[in-house]
């Protein structure tokens, strides 16, 4: 079987635990004796400046070339070779720590060449382009090497960074198009993204897609590393805590405002996830 990392797994003075870490690739701290291929629970983004001959993404097989960037989404399976002479940065973030903030939903959605990836995994940095992008990494990486650091602030370096990459791969030429498994992720993700105050059922997402519910949790664990039922709890979740973190109403209104009829089995089942209440959530947050 595959090993799935998570971002604890690894190691740099520049973490943020379980959200965020960035550093150079040579000085981040790995697993003893991590496996290869394997996947990650995390979006990563490796700028490589030296390093293998040859990164495979699934399927997608590329000879290193100076200054390229490898976008590698979670549950994607991937292979350095020679992995020990690889230079460049590593930036690893979950899909949760961008979410978190208070850029809204309809702005996150504009980064969909990060949800791209199993086409295109790779971008080769022109010119043109590479000062001012290497100018938001140095940014992006002082911050995070800050021992006072803050998480709103590389968040909104992190976006920044994002969105200029964005810019370069609307340029690029549109090649071949997703296979149906992918196409499939893209569509029920969307309607999460609608429905996912109103409806949790798995049965409702399956028929929307014309799918049985069996098959649909096997398509989006294919893809993503995730069941169908894990990725509709998971927003759920990350919508109560923007909401606690973000907006002014009490958590009993946060509980009814996202479908939950009873407010103990609501809090029940936030702690059950994050290890506290909601009202210890937020105040953790506030503090």
């Amino acid at each position: 079987m595959i090993v799935t990392y998570q971002i604890e797994d690894f190691c740099s003075p520049c973490l943020i635990p379980g959200q965020f870490m960035m550093d150079r690739f040579e000085n981040i701290g790995r697993p003893a004796n991590m496996e290869w291929p394997h996947k990650h629970n995390f979006y990563e983004i490796l700028w490589l400046e030296r390093g293998p001959s040859k990164h495979t993404i699934d399927q997608h097989s590329f000879e290193l070339s100076l200054d390229s960037i490898f976008f590698i989404a979670p549950g994607q399976i991937h292979e350095l070779a020679q992995e020990g002479d690889l230079r460049g940065y590593s930036i690893m973030f979950t899909a949760d720590f961008l979410a978190m903030g208070d850029t809204s939903q309809e702005t996150l959605s504009q980064l969909s060449f990060m949800e791209n990836t199993y086409q295109n995994p790779a971008l080769a940095l022109v010119p043109k382009e590479l000062d001012a992008l290497f100018a938001s990494l140095n940014l992006l990486h002082t911050e995070a090497g800050r021992i006072d650091r803050s998480a709103n602030v590389i968040r909104h370096l992190l976006l920044v960074f994002l969105f200029q990459i964005k810019r370069m791969v609307a340029e690029l030429p549109v090649s071949g198009k997703d296979n149906l498994q992918v196409l499939t992720v893209k569509k029920f993700k969307k309607l999460v993204e609608s429905h996912f105050k109103q409806e949790t059922r798995l049965s409702f997402f399956a028929e929307s897609l014309f799918m049985t519910p069996a098959h649909l949790n096997e398509v989006v664990k294919a893809i993503t590393g995730k069941t169908a039922g894990e990725t509709v709890r998971e927003r759920l979740l990350l919508e109560t805590k923007r909401m606690l973190m973000h907006g002014h109403l009490t958590v009993g209104q946060i509980a009814s405002e996202l479908g939950f009829a009873d407010f103990s089995y609501f809090s029940r089942q936030f702690k059950k996830q994050e290890g506290v209440s909601p009202a210890a959530f937020r105040k953790m947050k506030a503090d």
